[in-house]
């Protein structure tokens, strides 16, 4: 990747709906180049995906609890069968294997309480390979970013770390 690229993949991030034309202007390309450019950065796997972020609020799941989740056995079987069941869970809308106490951390939405006690029991704490679930509710939300730092400059050097 070039320095072209890391442009494109910065105001992608920023606006995925952006139309061609109006990205090729702004990195001085012409429109097939950044097409081209785009197509070469999926198919490398730079770009897996575009989506929409929706609103939380307006559809009407505001609360956010993040749920460490203990599994067993520790057997790669037990992992295997409980992330089958977390990627076909709706409500659970992040899922990190994790060091510490707990194996995996869950962030999981839902409308209210009564919904995620629902949650909790039909579709956390009644899997099989669970051993303990602890949740922690999300008050506020001060940061939530989908970008990625993608140019060398933007990242902090030895000195700052």
């Amino acid at each position: 990747m070039d320095e072209l690229d890391l442009k494109i993949l910065n105001i992608l991030q920023a606006d995925a709906d952006i139309p061609n034309n109006r990205l090729a202007k702004m990195v001085s390309l012409s429109p097939s180049a950044v097409l081209g450019r785009v197509r070469k950065l999926k198919k490398a796997g730079v770009i897996r995906k575009f989506v929409a972020i929706l609103d939380e609020e307006k559809l009407r799941t505001p609360m956010v609890a993040y749920v460490f989740v203990t599994l067993s056995p520790h057997k790669p079987s037990v992992a295997q069968s409980f992330l089958k069941k977390i990627l076909e869970n709706p409500y659970v809308t992040e899922c990190s294997h994790i060091t510490g106490d707990a194996d995996y951390m869950l962030r999981v939405v839902a409308r209210d309480i009564p919904e995620y006690r629902k949650i909790l029991m039909e579709r956390l704490i009644s899997l099989k390979e669970v051993e303990t679930v602890r949740t922690w509710f999300v008050l506020k939300t001060e940061k939530r970013d989908t970008r990625l730092p993608v140019f060398e400059e933007d990242r902090p050097g030895e000195e700052e770390r």
